[in-house]
């Protein structure tokens, strides 16, 4: 039905009644502030959710990153401990006029000696073992190698074939060896074996990273043919009457 008063009137009636009879609050929208504080709130929190997620997100790399480097220093203290456990009285070269045999060669940043290697690295039989520190651009490197010992003589392809790279960043490292004393009792630790036709007791390395948070746990190889020579040697000297 239309409205019998002119279009203002109506107007000014349809006000009064929307005044006098207001909407239910359940029937009204939002209002422009209300959706504007809504989305300020939920963008707000979906960035504390993100940040928490990468948050989380670092923390398990970083675990997963510290937890693999752990494993790879255990895997190279195994290799270390496996292949100095087992180093032969066997002639590793022959040195001087004399040709003396020399069985093991330790140097502050080197050592060579001769040992059986693990059948998947090997093709069996001895072979000439070297560890060596060789200084790099992101600091001293431990590296390993290994060759064929065939009629006292390394195998010369064996030799070409690239040294392995077991450790990185090392900030300062230097290999000790140790063996009998004068008085037949075990000695310091040395940084040279002195004694090429005998070998040491016990073999180390003494190394610190440059990164500090990443550990080295002292480790101390006892060499039991080692042991057992130095003790040979000493019941001979003190049999002959020979002062050690």
């Amino acid at each position: 039905m239309s409205c019998p008063l002119t279009p203002i009137a109506c107007a000014c009636n349809g006000v009064l009644d929307a005044a006098r009879n207001p909407i239910p609050r359940s029937q009204r929208g939002f209002t422009l502030i209300e959706v504007l504080l809504a989305t300020v709130l939920l963008a707000l929190g979906l960035s504390i959710a993100f940040a928490s997620l990468h948050t989380a997100a670092g923390s398990v790399q970083r675990a997963q990153a510290a937890a693999e480097r752990n494993e790879h220093l255990r895997a190279v203290q195994s290799v270390l401990y496996r292949v100095l456990h087992s180093a032969q009285p066997m002639v590793l070269e022959r040195q001087g006029d004399n040709q003396l045999a020399a069985w093991f060669e330790g140097k502050p940043d080197s050592m060579r000696f001769v040992a059986p290697m693990p059948g998947y690295m090997s093709r069996g039989g001895p072979y000439v073992v070297s560890l060596r520190l060789v200084p790099g651009s992101d600091g001293t490197r431990l590296q390993f190698g290994y060759a064929m010992l065939v009629d006292e003589k390394p195998l010369a392809s064996d030799l070409q074939r690239p040294s392995e790279e077991l450790l990185d960043g090392i900030a300062q490292a230097h290999f000790e060896y140790r063996g009998l004393g004068p008085d037949a009792a075990i000695g310091p630790w040395t940084s040279v074996w002195d004694r090429p036709a005998q070998l040491p007791m016990q073999a180390r390395i003494v190394l610190r990273f440059k990164d500090g948070a990443q550990p080295w746990p002292p480790i101390a190889v006892a060499l039991p043919l080692g042991l057992a020579q130095a003790h040979a040697d000493d019941g001979m000297r003190m049999h002959a009457g020979v002062s050690p």
